[in-house]
């Protein structure tokens, strides 16, 4: 998910694998920005996250910068340790063909410098008696570099932030595509349930994913006969099932609402996204069906109110229900349409190493009737920047939610883009509704609260009949009989 060179910041999850992107800073290395998430990241099957807010962040790689990280690991066979006079702790890989100890030229070497305390010297020798163990007894042989390259990867994937992950070159490819609105895969949006399985979220209608009949909920077991149950990672698995136009993948999902296993086959085909879909319900009531924030949905959404507006639509209902966000850049530029000059969101967190505080705001100019009034359709899945968009104009008392409690993801993520086309996304700060509130691992209520039928669970949001969905029905109720409250 990419950001405009306005600074703003992308949220959670994506589809299909794919991540929320940052604003770059410079030339050299793109920094992308998302509210990731890692339970519940959307991701696309295909071959689209994590997601999925644009802050500036230093990402530059150079012999003469260091990378900012809190552990030190060079390329080399010999890993010294030296402390210098004033300047601390220092960990260094020394480049020594022979293996032996040789001097250390201060202008080449590789590391990074640690205060000298008992802590870190416990820690650095503790890396080092791992990293010897695993050279010497792993059942296959590794090199210096695999061993490092693994390393890299554990200290993020280590951190306690579930949305803080790496991602591989081929992952940020994908992901980049996936955000592009075409892609070729099966047309299913997934994530990752509480329980760690990739489960559907939506299917993409007219898809290959909807013509073998998979559904909202099922969880995938296995991809072209691999086990993927205990993966925990949309984006691996989105590269599994996507791939080339015209050939096919064999499935495995499990069913949790009739406990089946089930095996289907789907043959790939180049899937175009509609992030943004919209009719009028009534002659004074128009719907917006957001999928996801994802490029161009917030000029889409515009369109979309423009259009219903002219077709009399007085009041709205947004359904954002399975959405599970996507980029801030494009949600700011839907909430900026609907309200004037207001505060959106606050930030609070890290960036280059020192705190920050910002804020997201809205400008004078409105799109819409100041009297008009909304009803927000929200689930258990629907998070991130959906509940950015529910929450603000909750807040500002212009709409009223309707349906599940939301997810609960109230935090962001940058995207540092590695010189090898890997990336990292790194947890950097919390977000915080108009009101003060952070929905961090909480979410938001719904002021009024319905289910979903037995016979429209696990039917994507465009597929429900209207007479099923008893969620929608609350919400045209609510707008019909709003001057009676």
């Amino acid at each position: 998910m990419k950001e405009d060179n306005q600074n703003k910041q992308a949220y959670g999850p994506t589809n299909e694998a794919h991540a929320s992107r940052q604003q770059p800073d410079d030339s050299q290395n793109q920094t992308d920005n998302q509210f990731a998430q890692q339970p519940y990241t959307q991701s696309y099957i295909q071959t689209k996250d994590m997601a999925r807010p644009y802050q500036e962040h230093k990402g530059k790689s150079s012999k003469n910068q260091l990378w900012k990280f809190a552990v030190t690991i060079l390329v080399t066979v010999l890993i010294t340790f030296a402390l210098t006079a004033g300047s601390g702790l220092i960990v260094l890989l020394v480049m020594q063909p022979d293996g032996l100890p040789a001097p250390v030229d201060r202008d080449d070497q590789l590391g990074f410098q640690f205060a000298d305390t008992t802590e870190n010297r416990e820690a650095i020798a503790k890396l080092y008696e791992i990293y010897e163990a695993i050279q010497d007894n792993y059942y296959a042989e590794l090199n210096d570099a695999q061993l490092i390259e693994a390393m890299a990867r554990g200290l993020v994937n280590e951190m306690e932030s579930p949305y803080t992950m790496y991602l591989t070159a081929e992952q940020v490819e994908r992901i980049d595509e996936s955000m592009s609105g075409q892609y070729s895969g099966i047309g299913a949006y997934v994530t990752l349930n509480p329980d760690g399985f990739v489960m559907i979220t939506d299917i993409i209608e007219n898809s290959p994913a909807e013509d073998i009949g998979l559904m909202v909920g099922d969880l995938f077991m296995e991809v072209d006969g691999e086990d993927v149950s205990g993966y925990g990672d949309v984006n691996a698995v989105a590269a599994l099932v996507r791939g080339i136009e015209g050939s096919t993948v064999d499935l495995l999902v499990y069913r949790p609402s009739t406990q089946d296993y089930i095996e289907l086959t789907a043959t790939r085909r180049v899937i175009t996204t509609e992030s943004v879909v919209y009719r009028m319900l009534t002659p004074a009531i128009g719907y917006v069906h957001i999928r996801e924030f994802s490029q161009n949905s917030g000029q889409n959404f515009i369109e979309a109110m423009n259009d219903l507006q002219s077709q009399g639509a007085v009041e709205i209902i947004f359904d954002l229900r399975n959405n599970t966000g996507g980029l801030a850049n494009e949600v700011i530029q839907m909430l900026d349409y609907l309200l004037p000059e207001t505060e959106i969101a606050t930030l609070q967190g890290r960036r280059n190493g020192e705190a920050f505080s910002e804020s997201w705001m809205s400008d004078e100019r409105v799109g819409v009737s100041g009297d008009m009034h909304y009803a927000v359709l929200i689930n258990e899945i629907s998070a991130s920047a959906s509940e950015l968009f529910a929450g603000c104009l909750r807040d500002y008392e212009k709409a009223s939610l309707i349906g599940k409690q939301t997810m609960g993801k109230g935090s962001g993520t940058i995207t540092v883009r590695l010189e090898d086309g890997s990336a990292i996304n790194l947890t950097n700060f919390k977000y915080y509704l108009p009101n003060g509130e952070s929905i961090e691992g909480e979410g938001i209520a719904p002021d009024i609260n319905v289910s979903l039928p037995d016979d429209a669970q696990g039917l994507p949001v465009n597929r429900i009949p209207l007479e099923l969905d008893d969620q929608l029905q609350a919400a045209i109720d609510y707008l019909n009989n709003r001057d009676n409250r």
